[in-house]
């Protein structure tokens, strides 16, 4: 063997294992990364026009915000319809009252709840936009999507929440 053989041979070794390392690494960032889950109601849940609580688990984002975010499947629109106020140094929250679509919402009406995290200018932004126009077609700008959806199933009530 020549003197190029073994240097073409352990700069092929190296540049191979780059992507390992890479890939590695990622793993390692996304298992330090803050986890967010709905707990309540469960997936497939029968619910009504309010639902009366929604419970999960988290802990407060080091910036922004977090918002619960109601999408019916067969719509385009994502609608953030409530803050979640998260402790510090507490894992569990809760949100009460949330209207799950509309009173013409027709029985088995499919809606996913979703956790978005908003950034602190995304965050300032939603406060002066009135409840009934934040709708997205997808998280904006500055939003992220923290959670895995939990598709939830409409009855026929058409009880708005007091």
């Amino acid at each position: 063997m020549n003197a190029w053989t073994i240097g073409s041979g352990t700069l092929a070794l190296m540049l191979a294992a780059v992507p390992v390392y890479y890939q590695l690494e990622g793993r390692t960032v996304k298992a330090t990364t803050v986890q967010y889950s709905i707990t309540t109601p469960g997936d497939a849940e029968e619910v009504g026009l309010c639902l009366p609580s929604i419970k999960g688990r988290g802990e407060a984002p080091s910036e922004g915000s977090l918002w619960l975010v109601v999408h019916g499947v067969s719509n385009a629109g994502y609608y953030p319809v409530r803050q979640v106020e998260l402790r510090s140094g507490e894992e569990e929250w809760s949100v009460n009252k949330i209207q799950v679509g509309a009173s013409k919402s027709p029985a088995g009406q499919r809606f996913e709840l979703v956790l978005w995290q908003f950034d602190q200018d995304l965050t300032d932004a939603l406060d002066h936009i009135p409840k009934d126009y934040r709708v997205f077609d997808g998280p904006p700008k500055g939003a992220s999507v923290v959670s895995q959806p939990t598709t939830i199933v409409r009855r026929s009530d058409t009880k708005h929440c007091e």
